[in-house]
């Protein structure tokens, strides 16, 4: 049977390092679309996102936090995802698959993404997530969940391959 989401999610890798090129902005707002698809508790879409192309805001992002964000220092452009916190009690769980629908999305579009964490860490004076918002002018009932690094690859890693699958990681009907 043919399985073109599995063939996707088997060669897409994290990818760290970059070359220096731009990324067309259509392709950028192709993988926002497919983002926005992503489900929402209660239907209610409080993840929102900020495209920084900027390399010099890029490098400021990456030191809002203290440690974990070489990846943005190399990135061609960066997606701030983040949601709004007094709309939905589970804005992580949100934010989180609409992150991983950009870091599909990049792939199919052979682009170089890598998520780069910010909730609950530790930025230089306050913490990662609030250092950012500042920087970004982000409303205080927003809390920001990651960035994702993006550019075009400078480097190649082999994908998955179907044995390399935790099948006994899956349990039916009782553990």
């Amino acid at each position: 049977m043919k399985n073109d989401l599995l063939d996707l999610t088997l060669k897409r890798r994290s990818i760290r390092n970059y070359l220096d090129e731009d990324i067309d902005d259509e392709v950028i707002g192709e993988i926002l679309n497919v983002a926005l698809t992503a489900p929402s508790s209660w239907g209610g879409h409080p993840v929102h996102f900020i495209v920084v192309k900027d390399k010099e805001m890029i490098r400021k992002i990456a030191h809002c936090k203290a440690m974990g964000a070489a990846p943005l220092m190399r990135a061609n452009a960066c997606i701030v995802v983040m949601a709004d916190t007094s709309s939905c009690e589970l804005w992580i769980e949100d934010a989180s698959v609409a992150s991983s629908y950009i870091l599909l999305a990049a792939e199919q579009f052979d682009i170089g993404a890598c998520w780069i964490h910010i909730r609950n860490r530790a930025g230089q004076i306050k913490t990662a997530d609030e250092e950012i918002r500042d920087l970004l002018n982000v409303p205080d009932n927003f809390r920001v969940l990651n960035c994702v690094a993006l550019g075009k690859k400078g480097e190649s890693k082999p994908g998955y391959l179907k044995e390399d699958l935790s099948l006994e990681n899956i349990h039916y009907e009782k553990y």
